[in-house]
């Protein structure tokens, strides 16, 4: 297997957001987990290599789109690689924004996030001369997500 990918799940939906992250950490990939925005940017800005983001749009405390805006100027944004996961919004928004490789309507396959991983992990892999994509420990689960608020989402 090619070096693993470095992987952060922004979802407010923790069974989804678990799912989804063991399915990749079973793939050999570095999982960091994150419940919102908000989080996501603490935790990105500890992580010092490329990083591929499953990044869900509607969610408590910091939505999809205002993490995206916060990312824009981010140093090193272009080791950023987004892929956006919703049930709720147009997906067809997001082509061309800088950054967004993908974006995908929920509920869809696994399979094809498996997919997007490994591609992320080649492109980044030590063998074509970045270590930036090269996971510290292949398979880590870092699970760093709160429960969201008791609110209703809006």
């Amino acid at each position: 297997m090619p070096s693993s990918a470095n992987v952060l799940i922004v979802e407010d939906d923790a069974s989804f957001r678990d799912t989804l992250g063991d399915v990749l950490m079973d793939e050999g990939h570095s999982v960091h987990l994150a419940g919102h925005g908000a989080e996501a940017l603490r935790i990105l800005a500890d992580l010092p290599r490329a990083v591929l983001i499953f990044l869900d749009v509607n969610m408590p405390v910091m939505d999809g789109l205002t993490f995206l805006s916060r990312i824009s100027e981010w140093p090193d944004r272009d080791r950023l690689e987004v892929v956006i996961m919703s049930a709720a919004v147009d997906i067809e928004w997001f082509r061309g924004t800088r950054g967004v490789i993908k974006a995908m309507r929920k509920p869809f396959d696994f399979g094809k996030i498996v997919e997007l991983a490994r591609h992320f992990s080649e492109r980044h892999s030590p063998a074509r001369g970045s270590l930036a994509g090269a996971a510290e420990q292949p398979g880590a689960f870092v699970s760093t997500a709160s429960a969201p608020p008791s609110e209703p989402e809006e």
